[in-house]
């Protein structure tokens, strides 16, 4: 049997094996993606959706009691958790527990400070908003929307030079020694409201995006909220 004879027969069962292998990785290919087919969650089934949370978060109201004026609003980080309990197949509660931090320099006269020789102030905020939705269920998302009060806890801590006296002109005097001070409160809002979206990524685990707006008194800013997570169907 001549050399090219013999190579060719070899090519020709390297190929078969070649193709051998790629139908074996089609075929499983396949069954994989028929098992996660019919593992694929149905938003139109009520269940327990528990979730893992994160986003941001705009603290409308960021008066410091301790210094009587307010750190400018911007764009936080917060976590946190949620559930939604199904109440039928168009309504359900949804319950929100998060945490979000703000920190900022600021002078004696309230304007954005510079660095570490200002003083200093950090408000940690814990809120629980529990809600009433009305949820759209398809088969493989749900949009809900609905509203319901909300609870915020702050916590306070500062570390400022306090005033001590005033010149002639009016400006202040400063201490020499930065002071450490602390307050906390809670809070009831007037109203929250949300909307958001829910996916079956299979038939346990679901992916969960939101927005929300919480006012507290009629006179000040609102917060706003986007969230995402991801969550466990029971």
């Amino acid at each position: 049997m001549s050399m090219v004879r013999r190579a060719a027969i070899g090519f020709g069962c390297a190929s078969g094996a070649a193709r051998s292998a790629w139908l074996v990785r089609l075929r499983l290919v396949v069954l994989l993606f028929g098992c996660s087919a019919g593992l694929r969650g149905d938003q139109r089934e009520p269940a327990i959706e528990l979730y893992g949370l994160a986003g941001g978060y705009v603290h409308g109201n960021m008066l410091l009691s301790l210094q009587h004026f307010s750190l400018p609003a911007q764009w936080r980080p917060q976590v946190g958790g949620g559930v939604l309990a199904p109440l039928g197949r168009r309504w359900g509660l949804l319950f929100d527990v998060t945490a979000s931090s703000v920190a900022d320099y600021w002078k004696w006269d309230g304007e954005p400070g510079a660095g570490p020789g200002d003083n200093f102030a950090r408000l940690r905020r814990i809120s629980l908003f529990p809600s009433l939705v009305r949820l759209w269920r398809r088969e493989r998302f749900s949009i809900y929307a609905g509203f319901g009060p909300g609870w915020e806890h702050n916590r306070e801590s500062h570390r400022l030079r306090p005033i001590v006296a005033r010149e002639e002109r009016g400006r202040p005097v400063l201490a020499d020694q930065f002071e450490n001070r602390r307050a906390s409160d809670t809070k009831l809002a007037l109203y929250r409201l949300r909307l958001g979206c829910l996916f079956s990524l299979n038939r346990r685990v679901a992916a969960r995006v939101g927005y929300s707006y919480l006012r507290r008194y009629a006179d000040e800013r609102g917060s706003t909220g986007i969230e995402a997570g991801l969550g466990w169907r029971f």
